[in-house]
């Protein structure tokens, strides 16, 4: 019996043929934008006119949508469009509870968090779609994927060793001696490579290496604060390492994506109480006094960020964590000059990452410099061309999070002594969106009014008025 075109094509995606598959999963990609036609024919059983299901070159059941998820681990082009077709159809629930199981999350988990994955920055994106869902997100929160940082376990030494002597001349004097020790090398990274074990890591550790990996590519821009501390600390200490060695003494391979979306993905997942305590919790084996033991305090120096994806992503996370009132005094450094044993400087300070967006260097440069003393370190005598943030759902999360950090009276009381009333008063001057101009007023009676029992109890309900809840529709991704 004759089978539509349609149907005909479809089958192709099960070809052995890679070239056949590539060019049925061109055409199929197409049909996965919401106002195709042929839709459904990707999430639905094909049957041919008797009823009968359709079945692969191999017998079995042609499941399209499934074939689709296989394709994701075929080559390039063929990868490029079944990333980019489901990620069309996971605006619907229904389709990325299908797509989202434990073993393709593990797959997509494991290919961000490669270095050289092309397609890293796709399924990125796809993973934001997916964790958009409760199910897939508590999915993705418990999840543990293999580690495999390949050049983590090997001497750096023996690895330039061997590579370079893939290079050697011949007709050099020293080539047999270069010949024996690249083979001496080799054969050490060889056995490296059959003792190490596979270490099991949380998936989230891993996507974490892979954002801030991503910040250091080329097309991206790292936060204001973040590279004012590094030109601060390269000018403090000359850069000794040779050339593609990293602080760990390994090789530096550079990322081939961004990640930017990996945000959006922390964002959906802070929604959730387990994935908010990942965040304020320092990663087992790490220094509980370094900022970079916590999550919170790997992700927050991206508020600057030159890619609105990455910045809000990350700010959105932050207005979530900032939920967690017991974590405030962790969030936030001390108010000065305060006696209080209870409040012990902290490793993390989001503070300064919460401000310094919102401040128009022009405006501030007319502050008075001992109202400017006041303010976070980094805060203060910023070039007169920064400009505030230009985004105004962006600034209303930021002034939402300062209210979530008024919610405790540790947080007042340190807001109210580091100059916050200085940056959001200029904010509120310069300001024409009138949800912003509301929210720093309240705000701004938050840290003026003078407390009681009855003003404390009135701010921890305040947090009722921050809505947790946003959709967030413009972080669904469709029709590539």
């Amino acid at each position: 019996m004759t089978l539509p075109a349609t149907h005909e094509l479809l089958q192709f995606l099960a070809d052995p043929n890679p070239q056949a598959r590539q060019l049925a999963m061109s055409h199929a990609m197409g049909f996965s934008v919401k106002d195709s036609p042929h839709r459904m024919l990707l999430l639905e059983p094909l049957k041919d006119g008797e009823g009968k299901v359709l079945r692969a070159s191999d017998g079995s059941e042609l499941n399209v949508l499934d074939r689709i998820k296989s394709l994701c681990q075929d080559q390039p082009l063929t990868m490029h469009d079944a990333l980019s077709a489901l990620i069309n159809l996971t605006d619907s629930p229904s389709v990325a509870l299908r797509v989202g199981d434990e073993e393709f999350l593990q797959f997509l988990v494991m290919y961000i968090g490669d270095s050289v994955s092309l397609l890293a920055d796709l399924a990125c994106m796809l993973l934001s779609n997916l964790t958009k869902f409760e199910p897939i997100a508590a999915r993705l929160l418990t999840l543990n994927v293999e580690d495999r940082p390949f050049y983590s376990f090997l001497s750096p030494m023996d690895l330039q060793v061997s590579l370079s002597g893939m290079d050697a001349d011949p007709s050099d004097p020293d080539y047999e001696e270069k010949k024996r020790l690249t083979a001496e090398a080799t054969e050490r990274l060889s056995k490296s490579v059959r003792m190490k074990q596979a270490v099991s890591m949380p998936a989230l550790l891993t996507l974490l290496r892979a954002f801030e990996e991503g910040a250091s590519v080329e097309s991206s821009k790292a936060s204001a604060i973040d590279m004012r501390a590094h030109a601060a600390e390269s000018q403090a200490s000359p850069n000794e390492r040779p050339v593609g060695i990293d602080a760990k003494g390994r090789p530096e391979i550079r990322r081939k994506s961004t990640c930017n979306f990996l945000a959006s993905v922390f964002a959906n997942l802070t929604v959730l109480p387990k994935g908010r305590e990942f965040f304020i919790h320092p990663i087992q084996d790490s220094d509980p006094s370094s900022s970079e033991a916590y999550p919170v305090g790997r992700i927050m120096v991206y508020t600057e960020h030159g890619d609105l994806i990455r910045r809000g992503g990350v700010i959105s996370a932050l207005k979530n964590i900032l939920f967690i009132k017991h974590a405030h005094k962790l969030l936030l450094a001390p108010a000065p000059n305060t006696s209080d044993d209870d409040h012990t400087t902290s490793p993390v300070d989001c503070l300064p990452y919460l401000l310094m967006p919102l401040i128009d260097g022009k405006e501030l440069s007319k502050v008075d410099l001992e109202d400017q003393e006041d303010l976070p370190t980094v805060c203060q005598l910023v070039p007169e061309d920064k400009p505030r943030e230009p985004d105004a759902a962006l600034r209303l999360m930021l002034i939402e999070c300062l209210l979530l950090l008024c919610t405790s009276l540790y947080g007042r009381e340190c807001l109210r002594h580091r100059g916050v009333y200085i940056v959001v008063r200029e904010a509120h001057l310069a300001e024409n969106n009138e949800a912003i101009t509301e929210a720093i007023a309240r705000l701004v009676n938050l840290l003026k009014r003078e407390e009681s029992d009855a003003t404390q109890r009135e701010a921890e309900q305040d947090i009722e008025a921050v809505d947790q809840s946003d959709d967030d529709d413009d972080l669904v991704i469709e029709e590539l």
